[in-house]
């Protein structure tokens, strides 16, 4: 999730690389491959579900939610993306979907690993619990409140969680204030060099008889 979070910005081209052209194409990248990649990943993605399923097989009587939150996962999924490619066509400064989505899936990444942490908690001993929201409304286990979760939403916090939560959005903001400082450096060389480029035309042009 955390490389998702920096391919968009790469991706809309607010992020420049070394190994990436000015027209977006990746330098020795071959079909086969992209091919390989397409398919390592597809592969992957259905491995974690398969993974994550277990638990519901071993549980007979869970069998009849699989249907359904494949169901709104497709709905969510496929709205999302509809949504997210209209918006890429009409938008002309796609700065602000760039933001959006970066922000998603960052929190996303938050979440994943303040969650991972806690499992951890779970079974080895939790740390110290720092505070705890009362009422079943705000149970993250619960809805509307489980649908944060995954952003890193939780009704209790320990000491773990919270290390891991700032040092995760540290590193998140590092990373990019990087990527960001690097790519200024490779489109300020760029620009240096189309300009030597043009310059370098001029004086051609002007030494034909």
């Amino acid at each position: 999730m955390l490389i998702l979070n920096f391919f968009i910005f790469s991706s809309l081209r607010y992020y420049a690389s070394k190994k990436v052209t000015d027209e977006g194409l990746v330098k020795g990248l071959s079909i086969r491959s992209i091919k390989f990649n397409v398919a390592w990943n597809i592969w992957r993605e259905v491995a974690e579900v398969g993974v994550f399923l277990i638990p519901f097989f071993l549980k007979r009587d869970s069998l009849t939610e699989i249907p359904v939150s494949a169901l709104v996962g497709i709905v969510i999924g496929l709205a999302g993306g509809v949504g997210i490619y209209y918006a890429s066509l009409k938008m002309k400064n796609k700065f602000w979907l760039t933001f959006f989505l970066s922000a998603v899936t960052g929190m996303l990444s938050v979440g994943l690993f303040v969650g991972g942490c806690h499992e951890f908690e779970e079974v080895w001993g939790e740390t110290k619990k720092v505070w705890k929201i009362e009422g079943d409304f705000w149970q993250h286990k619960r809805l509307p409140m489980a649908i944060f979760k995954p952003f890193g939403y939780s009704a209790s916090r320990t000491v773990l969680q919270i290390c891991c939560f700032w040092s995760w959005v540290a590193l998140l903001l590092g990373a990019h204030y990087y990527k960001y400082s690097q790519a200024q450096k490779i489109f300020a060389e760029r620009q240096a060099n189309k300009e030597a480029k043009q310059v370098e035309q001029a004086v051609e042009e002007d030494l034909e008889p």
